[in-house]
């Protein structure tokens, strides 16, 4: 065995028995944010990077700007997830096809929007977090493109390790099989290096923050 194959075997054995490994971070906390100022942070950072955050304060409120949101994206395919609260919020909105999240795939990849709530929102990146045990939710969030978000103001937390520590289940594992985060439209800058929006995901995303109780 020749002299840099032995060195190089070496090193692969120490590094798999730990030594000279750095410890790890501790977790992620970040500022805390009072809960009277996360609505204004989540709004300003959100609409940095492209969203839309809409101050609603009923759900009839939140019904009529869903309504035109629709008409001025000329969408009237609408996937809606199985949240309870949206079904009120959807229910005969005129001119709109509403389509379920098990309909077929094809007819749900021809949507033209996307209805979903958001289990929680980050104060501190602008970020929705969506729980599939929650709610049926990927279709509607990822395949449209438009999706708009129903948040009350309660579900706010101020810093991702807030989030992370609320996605823990029992166990410490997160209990939803797939969480999701989303933070502004998809967009992509793998094509020349030239940023675009829409690519991977919707191209517009729009949030109904409910400030009801």
């Amino acid at each position: 065995m020749s002299d840099a194959r032995r060195a190089i075997l070496e090193l692969v054995a120490t590094e798999l028995r730990g030594a000279g490994r750095p410890p790890l971070p501790p977790p992620y906390r970040g500022t805390e944010i009072a809960p009277d100022e996360r609505g204004g942070r989540f709004t300003s950072v959100l609409e940095r990077v492209g969203g839309r955050v809409h101050r609603v304060r009923s759900t009839e409120e939140a019904r009529a700007r869903l309504q035109a949101l629709l008409a001025e994206a000329g969408a009237t395919r609408l996937i809606v997830s199985d949240a309870s609260e949206l079904r009120a919020l959807a229910a005969d909105l005129p001119g709109v096809e509403l389509l379920a999240p098990s309909a077929p795939r094809a007819e749900l990849f021809a949507a033209t929007a996307g209805l979903t709530t958001a289990q929680w929102g980050i104060a501190e990146t602008g970020t929705l977090v969506l729980e599939s045990a929650a709610e049926q939710h990927r279709l509607a969030s990822l395949v449209v493109p438009l999706h708009v978000a129903l948040l009350p103001v309660a579900r706010l937390l101020g810093t991702l390790g807030d989030a992370l520590a609320a996605l823990q289940g029992p166990t410490a594992a997160p209990a939803s099989r797939t969480i999701t985060f989303v933070t502004g439209p998809s967009r992509t800058a793998d094509i020349e290096l030239e940023l675009v929006v829409g690519v991977h995901g919707p191209k517009s995303l729009h949030v109904l923050l409910l400030e009801a109780p």
